[in-house]
């Protein structure tokens, strides 16, 4: 289950109560220090919202971390023990000019939002060309410094190079993995690694291409001496013909892999906050699921996980693919639980109703309405 963030900071903001600042000069030099980065924390005493408020921790107060459960980490400050949402603390000693150098590509400008989506709020526009310092990256958006704080941007408009120089626009032909393309109607070919470029044309079913680098879903490749991207999902390693067969399309050996290794699981008991090998969560189950059978490290809540990768409309749904939902009530978005789905109208996941790994009907009205959206990784 994940947790709604918004609802967190408005809820501490109202907290009545404040935890006095610790001397950080009285706490053992061993200690790992964690750094608050919310403007306003509640700190409770349990790892979810239905635990009581202790008080209010603040940025840029530190804590001293003593363990994770799930997306909560249990800590002490000025001798109280009690928990925060991990998203919420950092390790302390980290320093804003740490990260790697990037550069806007985005004639248009790129906007800055307060969290790794487009449903947050506006910090401003970066213009094109413009450098930035990436902090990290988690499936489509990076997070960067912007004016002296934390902002999010996707991805897909940022590169090492600067646009246009001559190092950006030619690709080296000698080296590159090959990959064939798995489109029966074709791949097309883009300037850029998302929808939004222009079409430089279209690559053939099964024609053979030379595959440079991968990110956010999206490959780099030789197209016509150029430097062209294609949708990642429509390659694979072998000539197609070469794979097994399943309702909807084809499955590639890697996804054949993967689904067997997650039935694999099925009956296993389901536990908040685990991540395997022996009792799962939701999202610790396809966590565990795709790191140890497909070698990518998914992001470790359900709500994170569901921008990681490529989005899938419902009616183009294939085995592989992600399938997220809000449990919680009435559905307004807000991602709550993650199943894989195998293909059929069936997916596998961690049931919190049912207290095991399952296969449930997909198609089944209570799926349907909470249904959220999909994303294809593999």
């Amino acid at each position: 289950m994940s947790i709604n963030k918004n609802y967190i900071i408005a809820s501490a903001m109202m907290a009545s109560v404040a935890l006095p600042l610790v001397n950080v000069s009285q706490v053992d030099a061993a200690a790992d220090m964690r750094t608050v980065t919310a403007s306003s924390l509640n700190f409770r005493s349990g790892p979810s919202t239905s635990y009581r408020i202790i008080g209010s921790l603040y940025k840029g107060q530190k804590v001293e971390y003593i363990s994770t459960s799930g997306e909560w980490l249990k800590v002490k400050y000025n001798g109280t023990t009690g928990y925060v949402h991990g998203d919420y603390v950092t390790k302390s000693g980290s320093v804003s000019s740490q990260g790697t150098t990037k550069y806007v590509n985005a004639t248009v400008g790129l906007n800055v939002r307060s969290g790794p989506g487009t449903s947050y709020s506006k910090l401003g526009k970066l213009s094109y060309k413009e450098k930035v310092t990436v902090l990290s990256t988690s499936g489509e958006w990076s997070k960067i410094n912007y004016n002296g704080k934390t902002g999010y941007v996707h991805s897909s408009y940022l590169q090492s190079t600067v646009p246009g120089s001559q190092t950006s626009q030619q690709p080296d032909t000698n080296q590159g993995t090959t990959k064939y393309v798995n489109a029966t109607v074709g791949l097309n070919v883009r300037s850029g690694p998302g929808t939004s470029y222009s079409k430089l044309g279209k690559l053939s079913y099964k024609e053979k291409v030379t595959v440079l680098s991968t990110s956010n879903g999206w490959s780099k490749i030789n197209y016509n001496r150029k430097t062209g991207y294609v949708d990642s999902s429509y390659l694979q390693s072998t000539v197609p013909g070469s794979t097994s067969s399943n309702t909807g399309g084809t499955v590639s050996n890697k996804v054949s892999d993967v689904i067997a290794y997650a039935k694999a699981q099925l009956g296993k008991p389901y536990v908040w906050g685990a991540q395997g090998p022996n009792s799962f969560d939701c999202s610790g189950f396809t966590y565990y699921v795709f790191k140890n059978k497909a070698g990518i490290t998914l992001p470790r809540n359900s709500s994170a996980q569901s921008t990681y990768g490529k989005y899938v409309k419902k009616s183009e749904l294939r085995a592989g693919d992600l399938v997220f939902f809000d449990t919680n009530g009435a559905n307004n978005g807000a991602v709550s639980h993650v199943g894989l789905y195998i293909g059929d109208g069936k997916m596998i996941h961690a049931s919190y109703s049912q207290k095991k790994i399952v296969i449930d009907n997909f198609n089944a009205s209570y799926y349907q309405k909470a249904y959220v959206n999909a994303r294809r990784v593999l």
